[in-house]
């Protein structure tokens, strides 16, 4: 870790923004490009699940419970990878990063090859949007186990509201920790947005081309991630001994 925490806090903060870009992205062209349903937010599949339930007309409800479905494989999936390196004392964090990015990869080649810039059959957009959900429960677990504080970069909205008490708040003048939290939240918020603007423009691209993008971006960021001292790895803080 650097010798400064406060500039190492910054630069993880950095790498975190950009894959909340990049879930942003994801969600877009899952939701608009293959059967809405969302890869990275649960909440949304679970909700259009109990919109169908009751019949709703119009909604679907196979695609968000494939979707759903592959979320929690990817999720345990994860689990398990990251309690095997931890016990055999490897660094687990790049390594989610490269799984992930190579899972949105194989989705987006998938796509293009089958798809080309055009919509895709609908086994192979099934199996596309599964791929992707999986690869967002992957890292959904991953962030759980970063525990990097208001930056889960698949969700927002208790971000949001954090930042919005948190506005609200009256502070003489508000403390360096105090700005690296209210900074966190904002790029939390403002990623998901960014993202989620992005991934809309991607898909005229076609989902393919748009995943193989993301998956491209997200590699960038592994390898920065990977390359700095500083940011190797986050850890969770262990508990103090009773």
């Amino acid at each position: 870790m650097s010798a400064d925490p406060t500039r190492g806090q910054v630069r993880i903060s950095l790498v975190m923004s950009a894959l909340t870009v990049s879930a942003g992205a994801v969600d877009a062209v899952t939701f608009l490009g293959l059967g809405h349903a969302f890869a990275a937010l649960a909440t949304g599949n679970v909700l259009l699940l109990g919109f169908g339930a009751v019949g709703t007309a119009g909604v679907p409800v196979a695609r968000p419970a494939e979707a759903v479905a592959a979320f929690v494989v990817g999720a345990a999936a994860a689990n398990t990878a990251i309690a095997r390196a931890r016990g055999k004392g490897r660094r687990w964090f790049v390594r989610v990063l490269v799984a992930e990015a190579a899972v949105l990869a194989a989705a987006g080649g998938y796509a293009t090859a089958v798809g080309g810039t055009g919509a895709l059959p609908g086994s192979s957009e099934a199996l596309v949007a599964a791929l992707v959900a999986g690869a967002m429960g992957w890292r959904s677990r991953g962030m759980l186990e970063a525990g990097v504080p208001d930056m889960p970069t698949t969700v927002a909205q208790i971000t949001l509201v954090k930042l919005l008490a948190d506005l609200l708040s009256i502070h003489a003048a508000p403390s360096p920790h105090q700005v690296l939290v209210r900074a966190r939240r904002s790029a939390t918020v403002l990623g998901m947005f960014a993202g989620g603007a992005a991934g809309a423009l991607l898909l005229r691209l076609g989902a393919g081309p748009a995943l193989l993008a993301v998956a491209a971006f997200e590699a960038c960021v592994t390898a920065v991630y990977a390359r700095t001292v500083q940011l190797r790895p986050p850890e969770r803080p262990q508990p103090a001994p009773a």
